[in-house]
């Protein structure tokens, strides 16, 4: 087998930049989504979901990222693009999850986040967005 890092020496932190990430623990008390039931079940559950954590994606200036989360089941990423600078809420429910902030060119460096976890009718953040 052919090591390609070490052929084309790739092995510094140049040619493996880091994603902003956060690992949260789920709320146990939450109620698990359910493949087999239609999607309107599954928003529901998730709109149950009471705990959130309010992060915040950081840079030295401006940059586009996208947003994602990657459980032991799935990872995905939002299509909208957010700028950094940028405050929000997401809800927890019952497993373990990662968040994370992907630039836009996926060499800016970005920092995110936990700011608190809470409450969804929290009324300190009330105006928050919720992703």
């Amino acid at each position: 087998m052919k090591n390609f890092k070490l052929e084309n020496n790739l092995i510094d932190v140049e040619n493996w930049p880091k994603i902003a990430s956060v690992f949260l623990r789920g709320n146990r008390k939450a109620v698990h989504l359910d493949s087999l039931k239609s999607q309107e079940y599954n928003e529901a559950v998730m709109e149950s979901w009471e705990k959130e954590a309010v992060l915040r994606a950081l840079a030295p200036e401006k940059i586009k990222f996208h947003f994602g989360f990657a459980t032991k089941n799935s990872v995905q990423y939002f299509k909208p693009e957010f700028e950094t600078d940028f405050k929000f809420a997401v809800r927890l429910g019952p497993s373990d999850i990662n968040f994370f902030a992907l630039s836009k060119n996926f060499e800016d460096k970005i920092l995110l986040e936990v700011i608190e976890i809470t409450t969804i009718d929290d009324e300190k953040y009330k105006d928050l967005t919720l992703i």
